[in-house]
């Protein structure tokens, strides 16, 4: 039996032998491979990369502190692992603040100061938070990866090539660009676009962009080349561009319907394709043209004709356009333009329409 001096000692010696820490306590480090939960006691300053996620389900809490690189390197590096969270902190001062390849990772609440975000080879990225703790300077996604981005800001490119089923919903971009090519199935619902016009690169369908505003650009929305599901335009704003939409290469598989156009410079809609196509499917339907082509500072379509119009369809076009319930007032032209042979009366349109004496146009 022990005495009480030696069970007093033993249980000393037992209290005395360290315990593993926990992720919380751990120190993070410049360069850490992670493959635990960790927690962020201070400021990292780094050379080269920042953090590098080496398991699934990793969560990094940030804790409010920043990680700041030295031009070079990548901020989160996310290889081939799932279910990675970062957030509530900032990443700044690298080549990259975060790349994703064939993994998954949701930054909540992260701020992307000065670097841009990219995901490739079937990665899902999410970025999401408020509009103050969520910021993306630049975001690259391809190669069939998914994108999610919800009440954040987005400055700079956001870019998509070969990707699809993106969601973009309650977040400002400003002062940068969309581009899509070969991408869709995408949804951006009630976003604002301001001085971040949208290119719907060729091969680029099957989308919905609906109750958004686009404004203060130069054309805020341009598409291309599209074949499968149309690329669906509803109940969003266009004001204060140059063009709210454009149409220069072709007009095929875009339904625009529901969308109000005020105070666009040269035009609400313009249809000027330099290639004939089939004939779009979906009509210009229930939009409102309100002030537009005001200040068109003698714009002309290919044909000669002057812009300044809320929807002009020029003879370039040679399948005709469909029009139905469209209306306004106060353009610096018509509220429709568009000569015999361009353009279909799907009835209900409110005028002036031009040119004048067009049998195939009936504005009331």
């Amino acid at each position: 039996m022990k005495t009480a001096a030696a069970f007093a000692l033993s249980l000393t010696a037992a209290l005395a032998i360290p315990l593993p820490a926990s992720a919380s306590d751990e120190e993070v480090r410049c360069g850490a491979v992670l493959t635990s939960d960790v927690t962020l006691t201070e400021d990292l300053s780094c050379a080269g990369d920042g953090l590098t996620i080496g398991a699934d389900n990793v969560t990094v809490d940030l804790a409010g502190h920043t990680v700041t690189g030295d031009g070079t390197g990548r901020g989160v590096v996310v290889g081939d692992r799932d279910g990675v969270t970062v957030h509530d902190g900032t990443v700044t001062g690298f080549r990259r603040g975060a790349e994703l390849v064939g993994g998954g990772a949701t930054f909540s609440r992260v701020r992307f100061v000065g670097n841009a975000v990219s995901a490739d080879r079937v990665s899902t990225l999410a970025l999401v938070g408020t509009r103050s703790t969520c910021l993306a300077e630049g975001v690259d996604v391809t190669n069939f990866s998914v994108l999610t981005i919800d009440r954040c800001t987005v400055h700079g490119r956001l870019s998509g090539w070969d990707t699809h089923r993106w969601t973009v919903k309650g977040s400002v971009l400003s002062n940068g660009y969309l581009r899509f090519t070969e991408s869709g199935s995408n949804s951006f619902t009630g976003n604002v676009f301001d001085n971040f016009p949208v290119d719907l690169g060729g091969g680029s369908n099957n989308s919905l962009y609906a109750n958004n505003v686009f404004q203060n650009a130069g054309v805020a929305l341009v598409a291309e080349l599209s074949i499968g599901g149309p690329n669906r335009i509803e109940d969003n704003v266009f004001r204060n561009n140059d063009y709210g939409m454009a149409f220069w290469s072709t007009f095929l598989n875009v339904s625009i319907t529901n969308n109000a156009f005020e105070g666009n410079r040269v035009a609400g809609i313009l249809i000027d394709p330099s290639r004939p196509v089939a004939a779009n499917p979906y009509p210009i339907s229930g939009n409102t043209f309100v002030n537009n082509g005001v200040t068109a500072g003698g714009a002309v379509d290919r044909e000669g004709n002057p812009v300044r119009d809320g929807v002009h369809v020029s003879n370039s076009t040679r399948a005709p356009v469909k029009l139905e319930r469209n209306g306004g007032t106060g353009n610096g032209g018509f509220v429709i333009w568009g000569p015999a042979g361009q353009v279909v009366d799907g009835g209900g349109n409110h005028g002036p329409c031009g040119p004048v004496a067009d049998p195939g146009l009936n504005c009331s």
